[in-house]
């Protein structure tokens, strides 16, 4: 080995040194790539049944949005908990609204309504999955028929797209027993609504025959 007079070493002997160094260097910013990765999976595995939780006391809140370390949130794309976390935005949003409440030019019901119908429509159009496709879909019959309690013109057109919606829902996933339910509600609204255009009489109240059915209830309850 050739070193100079300080005994700093030269040629390959320090070219291995610094390789060696570099490698190490290396190792180390793996090992904590690896650890920080660990620690945004742990988190976001906690995150989307803690938010559960928190959702059914306080559906006001941001949930299901952990506080994650690695810039782009890869924990997230690894475990595929994308679409998850976009239905149940889609249920809140559509919680938030308060469909029971009925027709209301209120914002702060009006938005979240607003809101839920189009995040439940990107779910029924590109989710990957069946069964959270069959459910948006279901919701957004929900909405419609909902619709069609309040509104004092229009409601058969409303039905029809409730029915449609159930219906598609069903033809997703047969075993959605709320999409069954709710489309036996809807025909039977529909046929309400037919017997009284065939006797000529006006729209029925929204108290009237048909008014207990799907959009009744807090239809974003759940998930």
């Amino acid at each position: 080995m050739r070193r100079t007079l300080d005994g700093a070493e030269r040629g390959p002997s320090r070219r291995r040194s610094l390789g060696l160094a570099a490698g190490a260097l290396a190792c180390f910013g793996l090992a904590a790539v690896l650890f920080l990765m660990a620690l945004d999976t742990a988190r976001w595995r906690g995150a989307v049944p803690d938010g559960d939780v928190r959702y059914r006391a306080a559906p006001e809140q941001t949930l299901w949005h952990p506080a994650t370390l690695m810039p782009g949130d890869p924990a997230r794309l690894v475990l595929a908990v994308g679409d998850d976390v976009r239905f149940r935005e889609a249920v809140q949003a559509l919680r938030r609204g308060r469909l029971e409440v009925g027709f209301t030019s209120d914002p702060t019901l009006a938005l979240p309504r607003a809101e839920a119908q189009s995040r439940l429509a990107r779910v029924a159009q590109s989710d990957p999955s069946a069964e959270r496709r069959s459910r948006a879909l279901g919701l957004l019959g929900v909405m419609s028929f909902a619709a069609s309690l309040y509104e004092t013109r229009g409601q058969a057109p409303l039905i029809a797209e409730a029915v449609k919606d159930f219906q598609a829902a069903l033809e997703l996933d047969p075993s959605n027993d709320e999409a069954k339910a709710n489309l036996e509600q809807a025909l039977q609204r529909r046929r309400a609504l037919a017997a009284l255009a065939g006797a000529g009489s006006t729209d029925p109240s929204p108290g009237g025959e048909g008014s207990r059915g799907a959009g009744a209830a807090n239809s974003g309850s759940g998930y």
